[in-house]
């Protein structure tokens, strides 16, 4: 069997033995994509809706702000209905989106949660098509996802679209979706502030003809995973049951930086080597 070449200059993009839930893509200082995540949890089966992404076409995947961005549905005073209501099979619309995550923030266990940040509310993740074939009324419903930093779960609310009612929430503790765009920059950040960034600074430099490896880096496109301990990831046992984040960097579309060897575990704000 062959095996396929490394990239030139640092880690693969996928690297061995290490067991991760689905990427999520995004360029720092540059335009943001969305992607779809597939979410195994306790008490649903998902393909999950990312957060957030440039203005959608007629045919692209519908997108709201990160929960702790200032103009995200959880935070507007009112969120007005979609015009017309989507029948249950239908696939989501941008408008609906923020219509049932705004309704979502208004549940009291929204508020008593806690983002990433550690600011009240919780982290939103995704939203999707709740399973019609669960339900016998034909009434639209939506599947949101979030994480609480607060109790380390992830928390599931379906809601009505049709009429406009949370009609359940329901939490999972060592379930890991994808990050969001938020949790993605901040796990760059905390690594950058850690005792890694003197090596990664020394190969952005080398990569860029000297230039000084930042947070906002335009050259350094990140793709983030949801870290899951295993039995082969030594020194990161805490992850599944914490909100942990591997991050792979790619300078200018070539070369990655050394990043493999290190897990941010977002729930404690610190930086894991594993091996």
């Amino acid at each position: 069997m062959t095996e396929s070449p490394l990239p030139p200059g640092g880690d693969p993009p996928q690297p061995l033995r290490r067991r991760f839930l689905t990427p999520r893509s995004l360029g720092i200082a540059s335009a943001v994509s969305a992607g779809a995540a597939a979410v195994a949890l306790v008490f649903a089966t998902q393909m999950a809706v990312q957060a957030t992404a440039p203005e959608p076409g007629p045919s692209s995947t519908p997108i709201a702000a990160d929960s702790t961005d200032e103009n995200a549905p959880e935070k507007a005073e009112t969120v007005a209905p979609p015009a017309v209501v989507a029948a249950a099979y239908d696939q989501l619309s941008g408008a609906e989106v923020e219509y049932v995550r705004h309704l979502g923030a208004q549940a009291p266990e929204f508020a008593a949660g806690v983002d990433v940040f550690g600011e009240p509310g919780l982290q939103f993740l995704s939203t999707d098509v709740a399973d019609p074939q669960a339900y016998t009324d034909g009434q639209r419903r939506l599947l949101s996802l979030y994480y609480d930093y607060g109790t380390d779960e992830t928390v599931s609310m379906i809601v009505n679209a049709s009429t406009g009612a949370v009609e359940s929430v329901d939490r999972a503790s060592g379930s890991q979706p994808a990050p969001t765009d938020a949790e993605t920059e901040l796990a760059w950040r905390l690594l950058l502030e850690s005792d890694a960034a003197s090596a990664l600074s020394e190969q952005f430099a080398t990569l860029t003809a000297g230039s000084s490896l930042t947070p906002g880096s335009a050259e350094v496109e990140l793709t983030a995973h949801s870290f899951v301990s295993d039995a082969a990831a030594f020194g990161a046992e805490s992850c599944g049951a914490q909100r942990c984040v591997q991050l792979l960097a790619q300078v200018d579309g070539g070369s990655f930086l050394t990043t493999s060897t290190y897990v941010v575990n977002l729930s404690t704000r610190t930086i894991l080597t594993v091996a």
